[in-house]
């Protein structure tokens, strides 16, 4: 099995973002907790590695926390 691109870790994490990611009542923190692991989980049964996330990402935890925020601001 080759390892993915960087462009589609990148592409598979969008679609997973635009799937996911919803403004919710409650703990910023817990929510990015609870799509981290989601995340990662959807990356590994795609044959990404949370290594792979994290070089391709940066820190995973902060890349959602911005992507959550986003989505909050977009819907007030």
């Amino acid at each position: 099995m080759t390892q993915p691109t960087k462009t589609e870790i990148e592409d598979f994490v969008k679609n997973w973002i635009a799937l996911n990611v919803r403004s919710v009542k409650g703990s910023v923190t817990t929510e990015v907790d609870r799509l981290a692991s989601e995340l990662t989980g959807a990356a590994r049964a795609e044959g990404i590695s949370g290594g792979e996330l994290n070089r391709t990402l940066g820190d995973i935890d902060d890349y959602l926390t911005e992507q959550y925020q986003q989505v909050i601001a977009a819907a007030a």
